[in-house]
């Protein structure tokens, strides 16, 4: 098994087990496995979903804790990344395809969060501009 899926899975079990720091520690070894691995390999979606779902790991271990700001920021950080790599456009088009399915993948978790957790009217506004950029077919930053 891969180092970083190994890490993953202790920070699960650590996370179930309400060792907090224990899972944080995990998650963040993980995740920085995951980004030494994706820097050799750009276009890799596998690496790219392995580091959202470690981001999200970490968005939930501070929710659970009651660290909404954190939290959130760990859900921020993934949806960026990939609006940036999609503005980017420095990818073949298969990547990009697949960005454009994981930008929507990224985005709802947000939008959940938003349900669960008050969030400004500017952040809402952009998250639901975000829903509807990634609705049309042409996807075109303005």
């Amino acid at each position: 098994m891969d180092q970083w899926k190994m890490m993953m899975a202790l920070g699960n079990d650590s996370f179930h087990e309400q060792s907090w720091l224990d899972a944080e520690q995990s998650y963040y070894q993980a995740v920085d496995i995951i980004e030494d691995l994706w820097n050799d390999d750009a276009e890799n979606i596998e690496l790219l979903q392995a580091w959202i779902a470690g981001q999200h790991n970490l968005s939930s271990l501070f929710e659970k804790q009651g660290l909404e700001c954190e939290a959130l920021r760990y859900l921020t950080i993934p949806h960026r990344r990939v609006l940036e790599l999609i503005q980017q456009g420095a990818c073949s088009q298969r990547f990009h395809q697949q960005l454009m399915l994981t930008a929507k993948i990224t985005l709802q978790p947000l939008l959940e969060y938003g349900q669960r957790n008050p969030m400004c009217d500017g952040c809402i506004n952009t998250l639901n501009l975000n829903k509807e950029w990634l609705s049309t077919p042409a996807h075109q930053f303005h």
